[in-house]
């Protein structure tokens, strides 16, 4: 007889990361609007800044300034509600599907772009 091994995820795993998701989620709404809107689009979906200008009606320089007070803030509120374990380079975070890495005092690795 030939076992076939088990190929579903974890429970704790995916209970885990609907958690860290959600949590996610929840840190991202607390945001400005147009801070959380530029950062979406940076990160999320992968957007160029001059494309986020054109999209926002704001200068690229603004676009950046957002970005970058998004990712400062939203590391605060992650690193308040969850620990170091969001912002250290060796625990990835899931966002929405696509791993991305968020490192204390920086913006996203070299994974991230």
């Amino acid at each position: 007889m030939h076992e076939i091994p088990d190929s579903s995820p974890d429970p704790e795993v995916s209970y885990s990361e609907r958690e860290r998701e959600k949590i996610l989620f929840s840190s991202l709404d607390k945001l400005p609007h147009g801070t959380r809107k530029a950062l979406q689009l940076r990160e999320l979906d992968g957007r160029s800044t001059e494309e986020i200008a054109r999209i926002m009606g704001i200068s690229v320089g603004a676009v950046k300034a957002r970005v970058f007070q998004g990712r400062r803030k939203l590391r605060q509120k992650l690193q308040r509600h969850a620990g170091s374990a969001w912002t250290a380079g060796r625990d990835a975070s899931p966002m929405f599907g696509k791993k991305k890495h968020i490192r204390q005092n920086q913006g996203p690795c070299d994974v991230c772009g």
